[in-house]
C-alpha cells in the first residue's frame, strides 16, 4: 500500500482544534463568609475545604480561640484548624487516607495564604501514594509533581491536577455526555472542568519487543486510523536509536481530554471515565504491554502554561507515545487562549463541533479507502 505523506495543515484541516466539555459542579450549601476573627458558629466557614465537608458537630468556639474539622469521603481523610483570635494565627492541618499533607501557619482573616502554602509545594507522600493507587487499578500513567513545575492551588479546593485521555473520534459525543452526566452526579464532591484538544502524536513500536504485526507498516497504518478515526501522517518510518534499538514510528493527530480538578477529586473522576471505558482498569489480568496508544496519564496541573510535552515507555519497553502538549508559540501565549475558547463555548456550539469532527473522519476514511481500492485495481489491470 503506497501512502503518500500528510502535512500536519492538510490533515488537521476541518477538525475543530478545541471543543468544550461541560463544567461539573459540586452542590454545596451556601454560608457567610466571615472574617476568620469574627468566626462564632459553624455556618460561617465554608462548608467544604480542600478534602472534605464541614463536620459541624466537631465545631468548637470560645473567647479566645475556636477549631473546626473537615472530613472527607475516603478512609482517614480530614483537614483540621485553629484560630488563635488574640493573635490572629491559623493553624490549618490535612491528612488524606492516613498520609500527613502538612500543616500551615499563617496570620490573616481568611484560609488563603494558609492553602497556598499547603501546597506549595504538593505533598510528595500524597504524590507517591496516589500513583501506587491509580496504576495498580487502571491503566494509566501517573506524573508526580517536580520541583521545577508551578502547582495551581484554588480556595476552598486545593491542590489541583490534570487527568489527560486520549479520546476516539468515534466517542467525542460518548465524552460530552459523560461530563453531563458527571455534572448531575450527586456524588460529585469537588469541580471538575474539561476540554478536547487536537494534538500532535507519535507511537514508537520497538522491533523485537512489539507484536510483529506492528512490524508491517500498512498494517499499522491501517490499524492506527480504525482505532483513532484519523489517518496517520503518512506511512509509519522505521527510525533508528543511537543504542542500536530500532521502532516502527507512527505520526498521527489525536483529540486529547484535558481534564482539570483538585486532587481530592481525581479518583472520583477517574472511575466516571472507566465507567464509560474511556480509562481501561488495570489488575493482574491487564495486558500491560498493548493499546498504551489510548492510555490515559495524569500530570500537575495547568499542563497549557507549562511543559513542552510527555512521554513514555510501557512496562515491557514494547512501545513509547509521546505527546506535544504545547508548541513553542502555544507557550509563549500561556494556553489562555485555548481555555477561554472552550470556555466561551455553548453546548449547541461544542455538538455541532464534534458532529463536525466526525463527519470530517468520515471524509478521511473514505478517502483512504477509495486509495486502497485504486491501488488494487491497478494491481489487477497490471496483471
Amino acid at each position: 500500500m503506497a501512502v503518500q505523506s500528510i502535512s500536519p495543515e492538510d490533515l488537521s484541516r476541518g477538525l475543530p482544534p478545541v471543543i468544550g466539555l461541560p463544567r461539573c459542579l459540586p452542590a454545596r450549601p451556601a454560608y457567610r463568609k466571615t472574617p476568620l476573627g469574627q468566626v462564632m458558629v459553624a455556618d460561617e466557614l465554608p462548608p467544604y475545604l480542600l478534602l472534605g465537608t464541614l463536620d459541624r458537630s466537631a465545631f468548637q468556639s470560645s473567647d479566645a480561640d475556636w477549631s473546626a474539622r473537615w472530613t472527607g469521603d475516603v478512609p482517614e481523610t480530614h483537614v483540621e484548624a485553629t484560630f488563635d483570635r488574640g493573635e490572629r494565627r491559623l493553624e490549618l492541618h490535612q491528612v488524606w487516607r492516613g498520609i500527613e499533607g502538612g500543616t500551615s501557619f499563617t496570620t490573616g482573616d481568611d484560609f488563603g495564604h494558609a492553602i497556598q502554602f499547603l501546597y506549595t509545594p504538593f505533598p510528595e507522600r500524597w504524590d507517591r501514594a496516589m500513583t501506587e493507587r491509580l496504576e495498580a487499578a487502571y491503566r494509566l500513567k501517573y506524573f508526580e509533581h517536580r520541583a521545577d513545575q508551578v502547582g495551581f492551588t484554588g480556595i476552598p479546593d486545593g491542590g489541583f491536577k490534570t487527568i489527560c485521555v486520549p479520546v476516539p473520534v468515534s466517542r467525542l459525543a460518548d465524552l460530552y455526555q459523560c461530563f453531563e452526566d458527571m455534572s448531575r452526579d450527586a456524588r460529585l464532591k469537588a469541580p471538575v472542568s474539561g476540554r478536547l484538544e487536537l494534538r500532535f502524536s507519535t507511537i514508537n513500536y520497538v522491533v523485537g519487543k512489539s507484536p510483529a504485526w506492528t512490524q508491517d507498516p500498512a498494517r499499522l497504518f491501517a490499524a492506527t486510523m480504525e482505532a483513532g478515526g484519523l489517518p496517520p501522517l503518512g506511512l509509519p518510518q522505521l527510525e533508528h536509536a543511537k543504542d542500536g534499538s530500532s521502532a516502527w514510528t507512527v505520526r498521527r493527530w489525536v483529540y486529547l481530554a484535558t481534564i482539570g480538578g483538585p486532587f481530592a477529586g481525581v479518583e472520583f473522576v477517574v472511575e466516571r471515565l472507566a465507567e464509560r471505558g474511556f480509562v481501561r482498569r488495570g489488575g493482574p489480568n491487564a495486558d500491560h504491554a498493548s493499546d498504551i496508544e489510548f492510555d490515559a496519564f495524569v500530570r500537575p496541573c495547568a499542563i497549557e502554561l507549562q511543559g513542552r510535552s510527555v512521554a513514555w515507555m510501557d512496562a515491557q519497553a514494547t512501545r513509547r507515545v509521546f505527546y506535544l502538549l504545547n508548541s513553542d508559540e502555544e507557550l509563549a501565549k500561556g494556553g489562555v487562549e485555548r481555555m477561554m475558547e472552550a470556555t466561551a463555548q455553548t453546548e449547541d456550539e461544542a455538538r455541532a463541533m464534534i458532529e463536525q469532527a466526525v463527519h470530517v473522519s468520515a471524509l478521511q476514511r473514505a478517502r483512504f479507502e477509495r486509495t486502497v481500492h485504486d491501488q488494487q485495481r491497478s494491481r489487477v489491470d497490471g496483471h
